[in-house]
């Protein structure tokens, strides 16, 4: 079934239901807000944000693309994810993004993210609270901000 409507998005992302009280648990518990559909787009995610001082994070939970390349149009317990978390600063006055390295684990089946999930987000969050000013700077790796 093609995803045409907004309602053939959100019944393909139903079964993230499962997860959204643990990722709830998590941003309450790290200061985190979860980025609500159709904000984080509209291909099954969760996306958790966190804006302390200077320092941006986010963990971003997606549903990977099938082999070809094209969006999957239904569910099944082994679709793929990938979980992404990055830290950055934006420097509005000088317009540059200053970006740390990032972590990802890719192509996980949902079955079995939904086991680790916990230890994913620990695991992420751990890597992400390292992440102040000094050390995403340090890595010296930026882009350009758009205003517009």
């Amino acid at each position: 079934m093609p995803l045409i409507t907004e309602e053939d998005y959100e019944r393909l992302a139903e079964h993230l239901s499962v997860i959204d009280k643990l990722l709830d648990g998590f941003s309450s518990e790290h200061g985190y807000t979860r980025q609500h559909w159709p904000l984080s787009g509209r291909y099954p995610n969760r996306m958790l944000y966190c804006s302390q001082g200077a320092i941006q994070r986010s963990i971003q939970i997606t549903m990977d693309n099938n082999p070809d390349g094209e969006r999957f149009d239904h569910f099944f317990p082994e679709i793929p994810y990938t979980v992404f978390a990055a830290a950055w600063i934006e420097d509005y006055p000088n317009l540059t993004r200053w970006h740390s390295p990032s972590i990802r684990l890719d192509s996980i089946p949902f079955t079995r993210l939904v086991s680790i999930l916990p230890h994913v987000l620990s695991h992420f969050q751990g890597y992400l609270s390292g992440m102040n000013e000094a050390v995403i700077r340090s890595f010296e790796s930026s882009s350009k901000l758009s205003l517009s």
